[in-house]
């Protein structure tokens, strides 16, 4: 007599299962309140550190130039600096608003960098002008980071606070958030670093030979438009 058996098949030895909802179809949870904390700590964290950073270096190149030159120096290049910038962002602000209204946000964005690199070695030359060499090129370029290290500042608790906005702002931000994972933009902290760096270089230079200003301000643009296409 023939015994007649069926094969049975085992079960998958690791056939996937959810923890959270016991799905079987590969996926994952992300805790989204972990995620927009996180965003709106590491925009804080990463602006005091430009301040820490800016104001040393500030404080530093003041006192620099102060025993070299003189504090009547030191406190022209701050201010002449200062100034310069302030005249570069709101005439970028002013651009970036009025094309805003034209397109999109995201040309309006362009748009306002492109006016503030060409402006900016305007600025620099002011500075050569009236407070040049290279103890003015260093407290230029300070007062540069310091400068953007306050906007950091500004903008990170606009970013906490927009995080928490109810409505379509707020929901957009959050999926911005969540879009990160977590992860950071050192690109950021580079691109001011730099900036500092080449307005110092940019004082130094005009200090020495202000025409050059003919040639850095298309260059700046170009370099703009440059990391702009880069970025985008």
């Amino acid at each position: 007599m023939t015994a007649h058996t069926t094969d049975v098949p085992e079960p998958a030895a690791h056939s996937y299962r959810c923890e959270h909802c016991d799905d079987s179809v590969p996926h994952e949870h992300l805790d989204v309140k972990a995620l927009v904390e996180s965003s709106r700590d590491r925009a804080r964290a990463r602006a005091t550190r430009m301040a820490v950073v800016g104001a040393a270096a500030l404080v530093a190149t003041a006192v620099l130039a102060s025993v070299v030159d003189g504090p009547a120096l030191a406190l022209a290049a701050v201010g002449l600096s200062a100034l310069g910038w302030v005249l570069v962002t709101a005439l970028a602000l002013v651009v970036a608003g009025a094309a805003r209204r034209r397109t999109s946000d995201a040309r309006a964005v362009v748009a306002a960098a492109l006016t503030s690199a060409g402006l900016t070695p305007l600025a620099a030359l002011l500075v050569a002008l009236l407070a040049g060499g290279w103890t003015g090129a260093l407290v230029a370029g300070a007062t540069w980071l310091a400068a953007g290290a306050v906007t950091a500042l500004v903008r990170a608790r606009t970013w906490g606070t927009l995080l928490l906005t109810p409505g379509e702002a707020g929901e957009n931000a959050r999926a911005r958030a969540v879009a990160e994972r977590g992860a950071d933009r050192p690109g950021e902290l580079r691109r001011w670093l730099v900036q500092g760096l080449l307005v110092a270089a940019a004082v130094a230079l005009l200090s020495v030979v202000p025409a050059t200003v003919i040639v850095l301000v298309p260059l700046a643009v170009v370099v703009a438009a440059r990391t702009a296409a880069v970025s985008r």
